[in-house]
């Protein structure tokens, strides 16, 4: 029976040991997908909750400018409190808006990693021919 086994050094060894390898390669790939896209998930509910931020606080300081130029009267203490309520209310609204930029603009492209990777598999495969 032992004469009838391939030897371990041969053709079908080779091709097991390149199937292992591309196989192994490609759940590395697909975990790091997996990775990468969960990032994008967190990455979309940030900003999300960004956008509802910068909305909320946008229309609060608009209401609270618009108060206080209704309520703006000879009553001594009226006009100050809706004044520092406005001025909170828009520096919340810069804030959130700031954060939104920031969110949006310094990222790196979705699944950017993945991308990177592939190409550096594809390289090193060119490299071996």
């Amino acid at each position: 029976m032992d004469e009838n086994e391939p030897p371990a050094s041969g053709i079908l060894a080779s091709a097991r040991r390149i199937v292992e390898t591309s196989l192994s390669t490609l759940q590395n790939r697909i975990e790091l997908f997996a990775f990468e896209l969960e990032e994008e998930k967190l990455r979309l509910i940030s900003t999300l909750l960004w956008v509802a931020a910068a909305v909320f606080f946008g229309v609060l300081a608009i209401t609270l400018v618009v108060l206080t130029i209704v309520f703006l009267s000879p009553d001594t203490a009226k006009p100050y409190v809706l004044i520092g309520l406005s001025l909170v209310a828009i520096v919340l609204a810069i804030r959130a808006m700031s954060g939104l930029r920031h969110e949006l603009k310094d990222k790196a492209p979705p699944l950017s990693d993945t991308v990177s990777e592939l190409k550096k598999d594809i390289a090193c495969l060119r490299s071996r021919d």
